[in-house]
């Protein structure tokens, strides 16, 4: 077990490479993040070397890339930003003026896309009455088969912009509303009719990828010699002045990609293609050599949601807080004399401190482990970077972190930064409150402030929590009296002010003990098959 654990924590650094950003960095720190930054100057270095040609890049690697921001785009109004780096949202980067019919999506300029290989597709279009506006009929968000069709209305005509001295690559489509209440009326987001106003948006930006590309090279002397390729048999038919071409005996959708080349070596326009049966022509002016390309393409999907699902309930079933204030969901923390919270709260800064230990990317074992990892099948490496992916997403959810705060990214950063810090500090600084979920799960809470985080949950409800506020309004002013307003606008700033900035996930066993759920226990098993 401490093997596959240790497996499991390499790969984190394998697949994404995460650096650490918080004040109380060490040495090991800093050493990680400038490892991360060396990685992308390397990356980024292979890739303008290949100059006009197709680099070979892993899913990692331009998971990598797209994780580099942005940065502000004038006239763009993100509204949920995904990998660090894929914005989606509204406006166009080239003026102020917002297009409310459509989406548009902006992320880092990475090589071997075009078009066709980047889709945004629509899971729900929600309005603040609760009611889903997505047009399924007009050019359909979701098959019937519950699949995402890819065609000519959900892909992206893609453009390459720049922001300073990067370049970025920007797309749009348009997205089709139609009112539910009559199913006739076409609406546009962010304009849904009468008193509805957009209230929540949940899609999905999907890329095509290119990976693991090679290629074969065919010239004058290569004609009528048959050669293996992308599964078949290919032959080089004949050059002139004006066209190449070449047979080939296989899948034609083995074939990625090909260029022709003149007699410097520089890629030529293609103007046109033909295809019949097995023979490609392609035409371009005196051309001298070809390259063709095989790869494996792999799709790789990043979900997006922006607005609030709170606000698409009916008018009717959200009163509004200073009339009543009941909380959605109880909120349950075992009083600190209880077993349970002790046994959780003795263990919780040791389990986090450990867990993040394993992830040591420079010790040999771990070096030893990463390069075994990096031999594995193709497929087996996307297996186990799609089980990662699913672990890091589900364990806020578990935990009832903030998901729009604790994405992949943030979730992973403040774990590992938190593992790092000294112990006696955090005792120090943190506040850990254990929450039942309900039946034998519960969570260890790493609160900013303790005094505050009191103040939060006093009593478990928002009524008395701000009674507390008020009353110590009260004393710190000399004020007869505070104004429920005032303890209200307080214990916001309060709760702006002060987070709940981490959670571990515990389960009571049947003997008494309390177990730690590791955040990556889905990694962990599909090593274990």
């Amino acid at each position: 077990m401490r093997k596959i654990k240790i497996v499991l924590i390499v790969l984190m650094f394998v697949f994404y490479g995460y650096g650490f950003s918080q004040s109380q960095q060490t040495e090991q720190n800093m050493k990680t993040k400038i490892s991360q930054e060396e990685r992308i100057a390397v990356l980024e270095k292979r890739i303008a070397d290949a100059g006009d040609d197709f680099v070979s890049l892993t899913t990692a690697e331009y998971d990598l890339l797209l994780s580099q921001a942005v940065g502000d785009i004038e006239g763009f109004e993100p509204l949920a930003t995904i990998m660090g780096g894929i914005m989606v949202g509204y406006g166009f980067p080239d003026g102020p003026k917002i297009y409310k019919t459509d989406i548009q999506t902006i992320f880092p300029n990475i090589p071997n896309i075009s078009e066709g290989e980047v889709f945004v597709i629509f899971d729900h279009v929600k309005g603040s009455n609760g009611l889903d506006y997505l047009d399924r009929e007009s050019n359909t968000e979701i098959k019937a088969d519950s699949s995402y069709p890819e065609n000519d209305f959900t892909q992206l005509k893609l453009y390459i912009k720049a922001a300073g001295s990067k370049s970025y690559l920007f797309g749009s489509r348009y997205v089709n509303l139609r009112d539910p209440s009559d199913s006739i009326t076409v609406r546009v987001l962010g304009a849904l009719g009468g008193e509805v106003v957009l209230g929540a948006v949940s899609g999905k930006v999907v890329m095509e990828l290119p990976t693991n590309i090679t290629g074969l090279t065919l010239a004058k002397e290569d004609i009528g010699i048959e050669k293996s390729f992308a599964g078949g048999l290919i032959t080089l038919k004949e050059i002139t002045d004006d066209k190449i071409s070449f047979q080939f005996k296989g899948d034609r959708r083995m074939i990625y990609s090909w260029n022709a080349y003149d007699n410097a070596n520089a890629i030529l326009e293609i103007k046109d293609v033909l295809i019949k049966d097995e023979l490609h022509t392609l035409y371009a002016e005196n051309p001298k050599s070809m390259k063709i390309y095989q790869s494996e393409v792999v799709r790789k999907e990043y979900p997006f949601a922006f607005g609030n699902e709170d606000q698409t309930a009916p008018k009717e079933a959200s009163p509004a807080w200073p009339e009543k204030i009941s909380p959605a969901t109880p909120i349950v923390y075992l009083e600190n004399n209880d077993p349970i919270a002790i046994a959780i709260k003795g263990r919780a800064l040791t389990d986090l401190k450990q867990s993040v230990n394993k992830a040591d990317p420079e010790s040999p074992e771990n070096k030893l482990i990463a390069a075994q990892v990096a031999a594995w099948p193709l497929d087996k490496q996307n297996q186990l970077h799609e089980a990662f992916e699913k672990s890091i997403n589900d364990y806020p959810v578990q935990t009832h972190l903030n998901v729009k705060i604790f994405n992949a990214g943030t979730f992973f950063m403040v774990f590992s930064d938190f593992g790092k810090m000294d112990q006696k500090k955090m005792a120090e600084e943190y506040d850990i409150r254990v929450q039942s979920l309900g039946g034998d799960n519960y969570t260890a809470e790493f609160w900013e402030d303790s005094e505050t985080h009191a103040l939060a949950v006093a009593n478990n409800t928002n009524v008395e929590a701000i009674e507390v506020v008020k009353e110590l309004i009260r004393l710190s002013s000399g004020k007869e009296s505070v104004s429920d307003e005032d303890g209200i606008k307080t214990t916001k700033m309060v709760a702006l002010r002060y987070t709940k900035m981490m959670a571990l996930l515990y389960t009571l066993e049947k003997d008494g003990s309390v177990s730690f759920h590791d955040p990556f226990q889905p990694m962990m098993d599909f090593i274990k098959q």
